[in-house]
């Protein structure tokens, strides 16, 4: 499996200029493309659906080519959703950390 680095996902508190809301997370984010060093802040709204882990812990985020074969075999945090048009997502916990994959049509 070939992981291509993405961004870093930071998990914060404080107020930013968020570029959008995904509502059914109840998540607000920068938008990491934006950013020199492809560092996204994402912070949680009190209702959040998302677990903890990923809630309170930075991840790292790796485009994958086919998201069914990179979650084989692994420990499934946030199973596949789609935040975006031609975009799907899933976390998983890796080394008691957060991991997530992104399949980006644009980059199959």
């Amino acid at each position: 499996m070939n992981y291509k680095f993405s961004h870093i996902g930071i998990p914060t508190s404080e107020e930013k200029e968020w570029d959008g809301f995904y509502e059914p997370g109840k998540i607000h984010y920068t938008k990491f493309d934006k950013d020199e060093y492809q560092i996204e802040w994402v912070k949680f709204d009190a209702d959040s659906p998302m677990p903890e882990l990923v809630r309170t812990i930075p991840h790292v985020a790796y485009v994958v080519a086919n998201m069914e074969d990179a979650l084989q075999g692994k420990d499934i945090l946030v199973d596949i959703f789609s935040p975006g048009e031609g975009v799907r997502v899933a976390f998983i916990k890796h080394n008691g950390a957060p991991v997530e994959f992104m399949e980006v049509e644009s980059q199959i």
